[in-house]
Formats: C-alpha cells, structure tokens, sequence
C-alpha cells in the first residue's frame, strides 16, 4: 500500500494533502506521461460541501490502496500500484482530467 499524498485541495476526498478513501482510481491506461494519467476517483469539492474529519466516518492517511489503469507505469503490477510513495497533483482540479499521478514513469 503506497504511500499517498495529495495536492488536490479541491477534491472531496483531501483533508491536509491526505485522502479520505481507503483505495483509489488512477486512470490512463494509453499514458505515457504523467500527464496523461487522472485520479478517477476525484470528486470536486463544491462551496458548503467542505467536511471536517472529525465529523467524517473516514479518517484521512497517508496510506492508500491504488488501482491503476496506466498499465505502461513502471509501478503498475497487476493494476495495482507498488510504488513505495505516490503523488497525486492538480490544485486547482474542477475535473479528475485536471489531475494527475506524479509518479508515473513509463516502463
């Protein structure tokens, strides 16, 4: 299980560069950049739909499951992620497009 951080502020899911799901969705699965990769599982933070994790049932971590659709990913085993650490960037994201793996590195 990875290690995630994220700098999607404007996702749902990112509480303090951590996300609140137990697993994920990386999408791309013709990428052959990191740009071309997207947190499928990305949900725009809409105004007033902002939850404080203390009133949350999940708890953010750091550590996430990763399902992963770039299979051309050196990390991607299976469709699984196996990359110690991952990054997920775009903060200014209104769309999972507007997001990105980081990690990504072609095989």
């Amino acid at each position: 299980m990875p290690d995630l951080k994220c700098t999607v502020q404007t996702c749902v899911h990112n509480y303090k560069f951590l996300c609140d799901l137990d697993k994920i969705q990386v999408g791309g699965d013709t990428a052959k950049t990191a740009q071309e990769t997207c947190c499928d599982s990305f949900q725009e933070r809409k105004e007033g739909s902002y939850m404080n994790a203390a009133v949350s049932d999940r708890s953010p971590s750091d550590l996430c499951s990763v399902d992963c659709k770039a299979t051309e990913c050196m990390y991607n085993e299976d469709c699984q992620c196996h990359a110690g650490k991952i990054s997920v960037e775009g903060s200014d994201a209104c769309h999972c497009e507007g997001t990105e793996c980081a990690t990504f590195q072609c095989r």
